[in-house]
């Protein structure tokens, strides 16, 4: 086998919420994680000289070691003493920089991927430990489908998994810092939700318009402060018929809404198409990466 492609697919935060800060440095999170069908294609290529090559059409995608899927196919090749080369493409759907964890997905097709063109025999267990290395989204975009994220999001517990239902994710084109948005981070001044209780119920049941009702993310504080036009968007998504409820994924921008049915995705997603840097509909997902 010389090349092998692998879906990489983003992922939304049902509920974030942060309980403290770390001596690391980072942040432990209580946050539970869904896989969406939203996905980038990542093909990896044998190639006769050694070294990694990464190339993507996207201009903010870097090719160099700042880009974590070059990063995840040093770090296997590191820890067998050397795999020879590789080329990586990477074409993007995922927004970049959009609390999507699209980067983190592109890292965790290249563990997955690699491990399987070069036959590393690596478990899912311990590329979820490399994955841990790279990043804290990594590990559950390896795990896919639905879970609990304890510590850095890395301690994973699976939930059940919601099929099919739709989803609409909107992006105004504002990319946003991660590491910037848990230093404005100001816990004297939040207001503590505990819904992941009421989230993890929902799922068990799979009462989507109960988790609709119950979405929760502390990092939107922070951000709305800076970015009043994404509170903005998050209200006008929330109230569009059919929307069971709105949320900004991750550390943003993209805010999505928890759709009744397809059709009603399809005509809130005619509403905001020509207003928005990125609008699509989308579904959940049972699979974080998948070999095609």
């Amino acid at each position: 086998m010389q090349k092998i492609k692998v879906r990489a697919h983003a992922k939304i935060n049902l509920y974030l919420d942060v309980v403290g800060k770390r001596e690391d440095g980072y942040h432990n999170l209580e946050t539970v994680f869904h896989s969406v069908e939203l996905h980038d294609d990542v093909i990896i290529r044998k190639q006769a000289a050694k070294g990694i090559i990464v190339s993507c059409e996207h201009p903010g995608v870097p090719r160099d070691s700042r880009n974590l899927a070059y990063r995840a196919a040093n770090l296997l090749s590191n820890s067998v003493g050397g795999i020879g080369g590789l080329v990586i493409e990477i074409h993007k759907r995922i927004p970049v920089a959009a609390g999507l964890a699209g980067g983190s997905a592109n890292a965790a097709a290249v563990l997955h991927g690699v491990n399987e063109l070069f036959g590393l025999g690596f478990t899912q267990e311990t590329l979820m430990q490399f994955g841990a290395q790279l990043g804290a989204d990594v590990p559950f975009c390896l795990h896919g489908g639905a879970a609990l994220g304890l510590g850095i999001g890395d301690q994973l517990t699976p939930l059940p998994v919601l099929p099919d239902v739709p989803l609409l994710l909107l992006n105004p084109g504002i990319e946003i810092s991660t590491g910037t948005v848990f230093k404005k981070l100001n816990f004297s001044l939040t207001t503590r939700e505990k819904r992941s209780i009421i989230i993890k119920a929902c799922l068990e049941k799979g009462d989507v318009i109960g988790i609709g009702k119950n979405l929760y993310n502390l990092l939107e504080v922070p951000v709305f402060s800076q970015y009043p036009e994404i509170a903005v968007l998050k209200t006008e998504l929330s109230t569009q018929t059919g929307s069971c409820g709105a949320l900004m994924s991750g550390s943003g921008a993209t805010v999505f809404a928890v759709m009744h049915n397809s059709e009603a995705a399809r005509r809130s997603e005619s509403h905001f198409i020509n207003r928005v840097n990125f609008c699509t509909t989308t579904v959940t997902s049972p699979v974080g990466v998948h070999v095609y």
